[in-house]
């Protein structure tokens, strides 16, 4: 594109893409949501197996992004989500390189026995895709495999499209899945009828409120202002340099989001994501005003 003016419009539709994302990353960062995710992708837990493998504690070691993930505390069971709204067939790949990372992170075996005799117990690790996307999945879609020879990778891709889920859960306005996929479906329709994606995300907002989905969520203001101000702070934080491109910006938000809300001194968070008080102070402003 030509011109300034159209280089900030591009940039700030590509943020408005990624506000389902972003709220999927934050709605399962909960324990007792990741249980209601973990059922309708055919699992079953409970939240107090369940050891979220949070963005501070692993994935920003390992230099990737995944949009959710939790590890049960007896280190029998690794789980990797990501939500995607586009079919994709090279998904397994990308589970792999997480899968490798966080074997070796979590220490989930005993290093020293690799090298003997005995047969290492390693925790059981699956791959799923949350589906939300305009596409209908065919069978072949349903179950992605690569097969690398020696070792073969599956991912199995489930539709939590909210028309999609069974009428017990859809109308179960405590499930998590339930209220994240109802935002997603309202905020894309009034996307598609014409609003503006402040609009849309506005409109959203209420009709989940009014029908009772994430009722937990709306009620934190500094989550929904998040959300809404996330294409403004993507252009800060560009401006500031403090990182490139608009998905770090909105790790970044959503980090640092969370350790303002577990009330981590300003310092430890300095220290942990090397940035500076006033940048700080500029990532608060823009979540409460």
């Amino acid at each position: 594109m030509e011109g300034t003016n159209s280089k900030r419009t591009s940039v700030k539709d590509g943020s408005v893409r990624n506000i389902r994302a972003l709220l999927f990353s934050y709605v399962f960062s909960d324990a007792e949501a990741l249980v209601d995710l973990y059922q309708c992708l055919g699992g079953n837990i409970s939240a107090g197996d369940i050891e979220h493998l949070s963005l501070d504690d692993f994935l920003q070691r390992t230099g990737r992004y995944n949009d959710t993930a939790f590890k049960t505390k007896d280190n029998r069971l690794i789980v990797f989500v990501e939500h995607q709204s586009t079919k994709n067939k090279n998904m397994p790949f990308r589970f792999l390189e997480y899968a490798v990372d966080a074997i070796r992170i979590l220490k989930t075996f005993d290093n020293q026995n690799k090298f003997g005799e005995k047969l290492m117990n390693f925790p059981r690790i699956e791959f799923y895709v949350a589906y939300n996307g305009a596409k209908e999945l065919d069978e072949s879609d349903k179950n992605l495999v690569i097969d690398f020879g020696a070792i073969q990778v599956s991912a199995q891709v489930v539709d939590i499209r909210f028309d999609s889920l069974s009428k017990e859960k859809a109308t179960d306005t405590n499930n998590a899945l339930a209220g994240y996929s109802y935002f997603a479906k309202v905020f894309t329709e009034m996307k598609q009828q014409g609003n503006s994606p402040y609009q849309a995300y506005d409109i959203a907002v209420e009709k989940s409120k009014k029908n009772g989905y994430l009722a937990d969520i709306w009620s934190r203001e500094e989550c929904v202002n998040m959300f809404r101000e996330t294409y403004t702070y993507d252009d800060q934080l560009r401006e500031e340099g403090m990182e490139e491109g608009m998905e770090k910006g909105v790790e970044l938000t959503l980090r640092v989001l969370n350790e303002l809300r577990n009330n981590t001194p300003v310092q430890t968070i300095v220290e942990k994501y090397g940035v500076s008080i006033q940048q700080i102070e500029k990532m608060r402003e823009a979540v409460l005003v």
